[in-house]
């Protein structure tokens, strides 16, 4: 390959430098990575205030297309959101907690009914005579799916009781959120002036490009989390199931998974309705698929449409890994990102850094 004077090699020097940025980034990644069990206490507050932040920003600019001052309409958004959580918890939060204090209760004979269930299940499979190797395998894959179910409800419990206990978290996290909202152009500005002259055009693009990507995922996954979580609670009210609107409920918050979410949510109200008798539990697994064929074929390609833009093995793959390194947070965020990062990988080709040769 033949460098044109100066001019080549100044793009090979070019090209050099960005290589190492982006190295500098990865590294530095890598130790935010390890380190993150002492950060995450302090970045927490901000992370959540920034998830708050996308959800109420559309609403925000709607106001101001209305000619109101900015920080009047977050005043008058955030006065929306504390009458909407007023609500809730005048109406929603004691049925929530009858039915999960009614599943408590009943939770001892359910597991005896399970119990007895897999003995019956266990004395078939004897009968049957089954290789002892699938007859391991079939224990194991019971045990995972039980070690599964407690990790995720341990998870659900730590996080809830982590968050409401913490009063600094309650109380930081609406007011870093409002400022945020309402000083968005100068923290933007402010990020701007840390990267040189030359490359704030391409920094302010690739911010741009990630908060249209971010913030169009956060609220298009709450919108269908919401309206498949409450289609959930109506079929099961209509098929006379107990716990329907704790079951509609987590739903509605494993939504955030793709694929494995609606599944892994779709287990306990099966399992439940089972349980408690098998025409019930048909009525049940029924509901379930209904509603989450209607989830992938109309709610997702019409609210989010082909916002992510990743193929379905890249997904699944990005899924077990997130899930490798961070658990069921890890899984939430793996979509987001991998969109971003092949949003990010498309803009850096569009760039015309080769060589002329």
């Amino acid at each position: 390959m033949r460098l044109k004077g100066g001019g080549g090699m100044s793009k090979l020097t070019e090209n050099i430098a960005r290589i190492f940025q982006w190295l500098a980034g990865g590294l530095i990644l890598l130790l935010l990575y390890k380190i993150r069990a002492q950060l995450w206490p302090a970045l927490a507050p901000f992370l959540y205030a920034i998830l708050l932040a996308y959800l109420l920003a559309p609403l925000v600019e709607l106001l101001e297309k209305r000619k109101l001052p900015r920080t009047v309409a977050i005043s008058l958004v955030y006065l929306g959101l504390v009458m909407g959580i007023f609500l809730l918890g005048f109406y929603g939060l004691p049925s929530i907690y009858t039915q999960v204090n009614s599943l408590l209760k009943q939770l001892p004979d359910l597991t005896a009914r399970g119990q007895l269930w897999l003995d019956q299940l266990g004395k078939q499979y004897a009968q049957i005579n089954l290789p002892p190797f699938l007859l391991e395998s079939i224990e194991t894959s019971l045990l995972r799916w039980q070690d599964a179910l407690d990790a995720f409800l341990d998870f659900i419990m730590d996080f809830t009781i982590s968050f409401f206990s913490s009063a600094v978290t309650v109380v930081l996290v609406p007011i870093l959120s409002f400022y945020m909202l309402k000083d968005l152009e100068a923290i933007k500005q402010t990020a701007l002036n840390l990267f040189p002259e030359q490359y704030r055009h391409t920094v302010l693009k690739l911010i741009g490009r990630v908060d249209a990507k971010l913030g169009a995922w956060v609220r298009g996954q709450l919108i269908v989390g919401l309206a498949t979580g409450g289609l959930i609670f109506v079929g099961l009210k209509l098929v006379d199931m107990d716990y329907a609107l704790v079951l509609g409920m987590l739903v509605a918050l494993l939504n955030f998974i793709p694929y494995f979410g609606p599944v892994i949510a779709a287990i306990p109200s099966i399992l439940l309705g089972f349980l408690r008798a098998p025409v019930l539990g048909l009525k049940v697994l029924v509901v379930q698929v209904v509603v989450q064929h209607f989830e992938s074929t109309v709610l997702v390609p019409q609210i989010l449409g082909r916002e992510l833009g990743i193929h379905p093995l890249l997904l699944i793959f990005a899924l077990m890994l997130g899930a490798q390194l961070a658990g069921i947070l890890g899984m939430v965020l793996a979509a987001p990102i991998v969109a971003i990062i092949l949003d990010l990988w498309s803009l850096w080709q569009q760039q015309d850094y080769r060589i002329s040769c």
